[in-house]
């Protein structure tokens, strides 16, 4: 059975604020200078994984970039995949398709 938006909704809110109240919760645990240092450090490899496209297959930057990603929460998701996701749903992008012709 199909979940109701009102389901989902609710559910969306909940892992929201279960996140929102986790986050502050275990960096308030760290000491001082810490938890700001891993807030940037989380900010900046979004930032770049944001900016920066994945490397190609077999490269060697592909490790280094997995790392980044898991160091930048980008996983489930994040907007990389939500843009992959989206781009494949509409379908295949047609780039040699010749245009209409008019009937004779």
């Amino acid at each position: 059975m199909a979940e109701t938006p009102k389901k989902t909704v609710a559910l969306n809110a909940a892992k929201i604020g279960g996140i929102a109240a986790f986050v502050p919760l275990v960096l308030n645990t760290l000491p001082e200078p810490y938890g700001s240092i891993i807030s940037c450090v989380i900010i900046a490899c979004g930032a770049i994984q944001a900016a920066v496209p994945a490397p190609a297959t077999g490269s060697s930057w592909v490790l280094p970039y997995r790392v980044m990603s898991v160091v930048a929460l980008n996983i489930g998701w994040a907007i990389n995949h939500v843009a992959g996701r989206v781009n494949s749903s509409q379908g295949p992008v047609a780039h040699d398709s010749k245009p209409p012709t008019p009937p004779t």
